[in-house]
């Protein structure tokens, strides 16, 4: 058997090259998903909103990204999520309205939706969890089973519940070590 085996890949929106899905990835609204090259996302994981990933993502195992069809997820190059993260592009006050994805909006209550964007060389850790209307600058990275309620500053390491900036990263080591990467792809 080939192919995944909850959704037809030909629907997808875009698929660059040598681009993995594992065949449990499930995809509700796969004409809303554009994925750039070199991009892997691995089984057990669903989507369930719009989603552009640039060139070198790699989603791990698990993750869930959810938010519907008003919202999208946006992964900048090298960037990667650890297992079982959740990117809530949509959420739920839990106080007010009926609270399930099968009514109209009107009687939901206080639903918040917001596009999550993670720039370049973002890493989110596992178990870890990110609300809606949140974005990650540059080189922002979230540490294990934590919690992002706010932007996360470019270059920094944060963590916890909720998440606070812990120190910064290694940015001009890492803008080397992708001039390294871009220099020996181009020479084969």
């Amino acid at each position: 058997m080939s192919g995944n085996l909850f959704f037809d890949e030909a629907s997808l929106a875009y698929r660059g090259k040598n681009v993995i899905i594992g065949k449990t990835v499930r995809i509700r609204y796969p004409e809303l998903v554009r994925l750039g090259d070199n991009v892997i996302i691995d089984d057990f994981t669903y989507i369930s909103t719009a989603l552009e990933c640039d060139d070198y993502v790699h989603i791990s195992a698990g993750a869930k990204l959810i938010g519907g069809r008003q919202a999208t997820v946006r992964f900048g190059q090298f960037s990667t999520l650890a297992p079982n993260v959740v990117l809530a592009a949509g959420s739920d006050d839990y106080v007010a309205g009926i609270a399930t994805p099968l009514v109209p909006r009107h009687v939901k209550g206080a639903v918040e939706i917001g596009d999550i964007t993670l720039g370049r060389h973002c890493i989110v850790g596992a178990n870890s969890t990110v609300m809606p209307h949140v974005t990650f600058g540059d080189g922002a990275c979230l540490g294990a089973q934590s919690l992002a309620k706010k932007n996360l500053e470019a270059w920094t390491l944060h963590a916890g519940v909720p998440a606070r900036k812990l120190r910064d990263r290694d940015r001009d080591g890492i803008v080397a070590l992708e001039a390294q990467f871009w220099k020996e792809t181009r020479n084969g």
